[in-house]
């Protein structure tokens, strides 16, 4: 489908020269200006929430300059692909949508950006000599961070922090996002607001690390509620178990009605062994005592995890107790991640210490698992009614956590009864 080409109006400039020697000459070159300075634009994004808050600032940057942003990427003069690099299947993956970009429609300008182009650009200018590799900054340097909505979101992601500087041995991330930053409280404040305004009901607060957020998450929370007063909920992203606080759990109780009851924590292993080999800074024990904690403090909590399956230096027992931990605490979800070596990190030169094969069967034993106890923890709440909001599709999250199906859509937040479904896979 080509470029819908239109003629436009008179200018002032047109309109002085009207009918002088000049009008054909003025008439032309609005027409090409319009025509040909107005391109189309294309975003296609790769990995976490923050990459899809980004892709949001950089569709709404160019469409400030005379960009028209399409759904169809064949009618784009301008693809940017934002990547992910976390692991080797995101690489590779990226390295299939270019190529479908390029051989689908050759005269487009593909620009990558994203933790991939960061961390891997020499490798990939080699493949494709075609692309444009741009730094984040490119995009984001000259405005700030605020997007004035969510396209294609039921609720909104806010971006209040960026980069990492934790150096777990198997993580590429602080590698391509080493400078730490922190948004404005007054400046996340005001981003909510006018979110809010515009329909959404649900902000969920993103970062790479939001810990990190250098005035402290509670501190940060604690100022969202005392200014706005509208009915609203937060959901945080991710939270290390070391910066869940008193504090913040104070917020939790205080803000029940505008606080999600679901918080997702990081365990990557339950071995002791691996958790030291990984860098992480915490013990197995401190994650028990937090978790059963919060489960004392809120008893509905819905809490989430990311595993790493099958990290190099992993045993079988190492494998046993993470299993066994997960399953004892019965986890509402868990994220599971097989094992992908990150040139560059600490961890990419281990030799794994289990046969061939046994990442996979590990990985299938754990994702089998999280269906378990996802339905565990659904069935709990059956025939019961929790706040939630709506998704696309005619579907409903509720605060904590559970995808209900066959949901008439509905504005702000409402009750909704739990008969039946799944979760969201």
């Amino acid at each position: 489908m080509k470029r819908r080409i239109c003629r436009p109006r008179c200018t002032k400039a047109y309109a002085v020269h009207k009918g002088g020697k000049y009008k054909a000459v003025i008439q032309n070159l609005l027409f090409f200006c319009y025509n040909f300075m107005n391109k189309n634009l294309f975003v296609y994004t790769f990995g976490c929430k923050i990459n899809q808050y980004e892709s949001q600032l950089i569709r709404e940057k160019y469409c400030l300059q005379n960009y028209e942003y399409v759904d169809n990427f064949e009618q784009a003069d301008v693809i940017i692909v934002n990547s992910c690099s976390v692991t080797a299947h995101a690489d590779k993956q990226c390295d299939q949508i270019i190529k479908k970009f390029h051989t689908k429609n050759p005269s487009a300008k593909i620009i990558l950006t994203g933790c991939y182009a960061n961390v891997s650009r020499s490798k990939i200018l080699e493949k494709f000599p075609f692309l444009e590799i741009r730094e984040k900054s490119f995009f984001l340097s000259d405005i700030k961070q605020r997007i004035k909505t969510f396209d294609n979101h039921s609720r909104a992601f806010v971006k209040i922090q960026d980069g990492c500087n934790s150096f777990c041995s198997y993580c590429i991330v602080p590698y391509a996002r080493n400078k730490m930053w922190s948004k404005p409280v007054d400046e996340i404040i005001d981003e909510i607001k006018n979110l809010l305004s515009m329909g959404y009901s649900e902000i969920v607060l993103t970062g790479i690390h939001i810990g990190k957020h250098d005035k402290g998450i509670s501190y940060l929370l604690s100022q969202i509620y005392k200014n706005i007063k509208d009915p609203f909920r937060i959901r945080l992203s991710s939270i290390e178990v070391n910066e869940i606080t008193d504090e913040l759990i104070d917020i939790m109780k205080n803000e029940s009605e505008r606080f999600c009851c679901h918080l997702h924590i990081p365990l990557q292993s339950a071995s002791d062994k691996v958790l030291k080999d990984m860098n992480r800074k915490y013990l197995s024990r401190d994650f028990f005592n937090k978790i059963n904690f919060l489960k004392k403090c809120f008893p509905d909590i819905a809490l989430t995890t990311d595993i790493i399956c099958g990290f190099p230096t992993e045993t079988d027992e190492d494998f046993n107790d993470t299993y066994n931990f997960l399953k004892n605490n019965e986890f509402a979800r868990l994220h599971v991640f097989p094992f992908s070596a990150r040139q560059g990190t600490p961890a990419y030169s281990l030799k794994p210490v289990y046969k061939n094969g046994e990442l996979k069967t590990r990985t299938d034993k754990l994702l089998e698992l999280s269906k378990e106890l996802e339905q565990k923890y659904f069935n709990r709440f059956l025939n019961t009614e929790r706040k939630a909001v709506s998704l696309r599709g005619n579907k409903a999250l509720t605060d904590n956590y559970l995808t209900i199906e066959n949901v008439e859509r509905q504005n702000g937040i409402f009750d909704v009864k739990i008969i039946s479904g799944k979760e969201k896979k």
